[in-house]
């Protein structure tokens, strides 16, 4: 593929930043899975037990084993219920997003998956494992941007006491991911930008 097939194209995009380190010359293109204005806004609850959603398609990648054992260390700790969302149409599980109060994407992978895009758009504030490294890869101003809540596998227990212990800021966050997503992960900006670039491959991917 390196070798071969990418030579003879005019652009070559990439979805998960840590790929800028292997295909030199390459741009970041950010997911455009979800129907942002289309998608009921639905931010967190501040009083009452918080509900914290994570939905382990793979385990392995998302590290789900580790986000069990973390929140169950913090038990004793703070009043939440869990919900592992898997085994569900499309349709249930956004029902399911849409009561949570936090959202859990995954603490091994470095970047976050189509799902998060989902619970930003709903305004639901979202933790996962940023990698740091692959951020050079990124439009630096989308980088300004993310709402992202960082996760550090090797100080996983301490990141979510933190979080947890933050509610008052999730609804902000909430609202400021929804914004994100409008800003950075709207499809029709997107498509714009992508039919510019089939028009003339010279010019830059650019989300106006």
């Amino acid at each position: 593929m390196l070798r071969d097939i990418l030579p003879l194209c005019d652009k070559v995009f990439y979805l998960n930043p840590e790929i800028g380190h292997f295909v030199s010359g390459a741009h970041f293109l950010p997911y455009s899975n979800t129907n942002v204005f289309a998608t009921e806004l639905s931010l967190p609850t501040q009083t009452g037990r918080s509900r914290i959603v994570h939905a382990p398609t793979d385990s392995g990648i998302k590290g789900t084993a580790l986000i069990l054992d973390a929140l169950d260390q913090l038990k004793g700790q703070f009043d939440f219920d869990l919900v592992l969302i898997k085994d569900k149409t499309h349709a249930e599980a956004m029902e399911l997003y849409r009561s949570a109060d936090l959202a859990i994407d995954q603490v091994l992978a470095g970047w976050y998956g189509g799902v998060a895009v989902e619970w930003m758009a709903m305004g639901k504030p979202v933790a996962a494992y940023i990698r740091d490294s692959d951020l050079g890869f990124i439009d630096q101003n989308m980088r300004r941007d993310i709402p992202i809540l960082q996760l550090r596998p090797s100080h996983l227990v301490e990141d979510l006491a933190a979080i947890l212990s933050k509610r008052s800021q999730w609804r902000q966050i909430g609202e400021q991911s929804r914004q994100f997503v409008e800003k950075w992960h709207n499809p029709d900006k997107i498509a714009r930008a992508m039919l510019k670039c089939y028009r003339d491959p010279r010019l830059p991917f650019v989300l106006e």
